[in-house]
């Protein structure tokens, strides 16, 4: 199995929306980072680097959920993994102030284009670490919930030449949608495009890019009523198209209740 392309897509079975802080709580045991950049999305950046972090170690982009936090990411066991697994986390954190339900603005062109906004601010956060600890730039990755998810393919479409891989949980297809408006008809019931016209949008985010495309995983539950499965078929399209693939699974399995299919050249 080839590795330059990978695309897995997974169905589980009840997992519907998880919005909200479940605790409450700050970002308790976090370390606010000011200053990492021109910041022009206005995003806030908590980081988690484990004591003994060794050198040339992974680093993971962690986005929440709207109305979510830092800490709410943090509480669901990424601290624990980091000290496990020995990886530096970074939870980019959305205001208020630039969205009302601090969804991170996947619909919004200025926001998601390569050199700009939120995208470029998240660039700007991995930047710090990279300067601040010993990171292994082959090994950045950025995973998200929700509108974190959608956030998350943001990242892999202006940014391939960063992260290596991304985790799409909840969320769609890059340039879904590019109003409020359009955001809401993505998410349910969906939109459908060819799979070139999908692909089209990734590879104009970089015009002219021709190295390696991040990896991608896909998760996506069947009773999600918020943002619907069939971001998860429009994903799948998108992502095969730009690493010019078919769309017939090299593995499809189920597992505990749950299918599993992988894309791969």
């Amino acid at each position: 199995m080839r590795l330059s392309m990978l695309v897995v897509a997974l169905a589980v079975v009840g997992c519907g929306p998880m919005e909200g802080d479940p605790l409450g709580q700050s970002a308790q045991g976090l370390t606010q980072v000011t200053g990492f950049g021109s910041n022009p999305g206005n995003l806030l950046m908590f980081t988690y680097v484990p004591a003994n972090l060794p050198a040339n170690a992974p680093l993971v982009v962690v986005l929440h959920g709207c109305t979510q936090s830092a800490a709410a990411m943090e509480s669901s066991g990424w601290t624990t993994a980091a000290n496990a697994q020995g990886f530096a986390v970074i939870y980019a954190q959305q205001q208020s102030s630039n969205n009302s339900s601090s969804c991170f603005n996947w619909f919004v062109s200025g926001d998601i284009a390569r050199g700009q906004g939120e995208a470029l601010s998240i660039k700007q956060m991995v930047d710090w670490v990279k300067a601040n600890a010993s990171i292994d730039s082959s090994r950045v990755y950025a995973t998200g919930f929700s509108a974190g998810a959608y956030f998350s393919a943001v990242l892999a479409a202006t940014y391939p030449d960063v992260f290596a891989a991304v985790a799409v949980n909840s969320g769609g297809p890059y340039a879904c949608a590019t109003s409020q408006t359009d955001a809401f008809s993505c998410m349910n019931p969906g939109i459908t495009r060819t799979p070139q016209q999908w692909g089209d949008l990734v590879r104009n985010a970089f015009s002219g890019y021709g190295g390696p495309r991040p990896r991608v995983a896909i998760w996506h539950g069947t009773q999600d009523f918020t943002v619907a499965s069939a971001n998860l078929t429009e994903s799948v399209k998108q992502w095969t198209n730009v690493f010019g693939t078919d769309q017939t699974a090299d593995v499809s399995d189920t597992v505990s209740g749950q299918a599993h299919r992988v894309y791969n050249d």
